[in-house]
Order: C-alpha cells, then sequence, then structure tokens
C-alpha cells in the first residue's frame, strides 16, 4: 500500500473548521491500521462530547480495519482515496445517522477494487457533501426508475416514478441530489419537465452503502 504525503493530509485537517492548536499523530489515539490512512487528528475539537463522539468512531474504524488486514494490504489508489476520504469526513460529522453510513462506506470499500480513480473522487465528493436525509432518500427510493417534481400523481406509472410534491420536504432532500449529481433531467420536453432520473454513480454509492 502506497503511504500518503503527510502534509497532504495536514492541509485538509488544518483547514477545516473543526479543528484548532496542536495537531497529533492518530497513532497516538488507536494505533493499528488507522494510523496508517490517517495520519493527523487535532489535539482540539469542538466539544468534549464531539471529540469523544470521533474518538469512539476511530476506534470503531481501526478495529474494522484490523480484522481486514488482508485487504487493506490489496488496496487500490482508488479505495485507499474513497477510504481515507470517508475517515476524514468522519471528524466533521456531528449526525449519528451519517456517522453510520460512514462506517458502511469504510467496510464496503475495502472490498470494491473494482471502483476506478474518477468514480473515488466522485464518491468521495458525495460522501463528504451528503447528508443523512438525503442518504436515507436515496437507499429508499434508488428501486423507482424516475423522480417526478410534481403535484399529480401518475398513477399508471405509480410503480415506476415517484413523485414529490415541489412544496414538500422531500422537494428540498431532491434539489439536493440534484446538486450533487445523483438525480439528473430525465426530460427535455415541457411534458416531462421537473422529470428526474438516478445518474450512473448512484448504484456505485449504493453499493459502498449497503
Amino acid at each position: 500500500m502506497k503511504s500518503i504525503k503527510p502534509a497532504t493530509s495536514l492541509e485538509r485537517i488544518a483547514g477545516s473548521g473543526i479543528t484548532s492548536g496542536t495537531l497529533t499523530l492518530i497513532g497516538a489515539l488507536s494505533g493499528g491500521p488507522l494510523a496508517a490512512l490517517l495520519p493527523v487528528l487535532s489535539n482540539s475539537l469542538a466539544s468534549s462530547r464531539q471529540r469523544v463522539r470521533i474518538e469512539e468512531e476511530l476506534r470503531d474504524i481501526n478495529r474494522t480495519l484490523t480484522e481486514h488486514q488482508e485487504a487493506l494490504r490489496e488496496l487500490t489508489d482508488a479505495q485507499f482515496k474513497l477510504l481515507n476520504e470517508a475517515i476524514l469526513v468522519v471528524l466533521h460529522t456531528t449526525d449519528e445517522e451519517k456517522l453510520a453510513y460512514l462506517r458502511r462506506v469504510v467496510r464496503n470499500s475495502l472490498d470494491h477494487q473494482d471502483i476506478v480513480p474518477l468514480e473515488a473522487v466522485v464518491l468521495s465528493r458525495i460522501v463528504r457533501d451528503i447528508s443523512a436525509a438525503e442518504l436515507d432518500f436515496v437507499v429508499r427510493n434508488s428501486h423507482f426508475e424516475r423522480v417526478w417534481l410534481n403535484t399529480t400523481v401518475n398513477e399508471d406509472d405509480a410503480h415506476k416514478v415517484i413523485t414529490i410534491d415541489p412544496s414538500s420536504p422531500d422537494a428540498i432532500i431532491v434539489t439536493g441530489l440534484v446538486s450533487l449529481g445523483i438525480l439528473l433531467s430525465a426530460s427535455s420536453s415541457y411534458a416531462g419537465l421537473g422529470m428526474l432520473s438516478w445518474s450512473p454513480i448512484t448504484a456505485k454509492l449504493l453499493s459502498i452503502l449497503r
């Protein structure tokens, strides 16, 4: 496994809003495989409660990595990027539901040697920015072929199309998924206005979430 340059991770963490003060080696906290993937951790987090939460998460992640040493040794560069980025996102996350998703990403990314570098870049960006509510929407509704922002339900295609009222809270979630590139416009016609389809990256996203 290729080692990462400490300066790169330092810049990523030191530039975040959650850290301040002196950066300390992650090995001092948990040791083991995690130390190689996330070289540094701030010595001063936003609050004691958040620090405890993050330390617990990192210990859980470290146990997972320790249990899968063989897969860890065989990581591709793309897997390494996704795994490392997911761990870094933990430092910024206070939402318990998103932390649960991040644990899945860490575990499942070990099994995905088919992830190519460009997919790793896109997936890392999604994992970083997506909310737990948006993730939940994708998991619950990905079996629909289309997402339609409309007030009228098409009964003929109700099993294929989920209709979302533009004034509902779910519409805000749908808008967020569009901005993340998870949902794409499915029609350029006036009749299909508001009709959206899942982007190709959605299948790979689901595979690292489940």
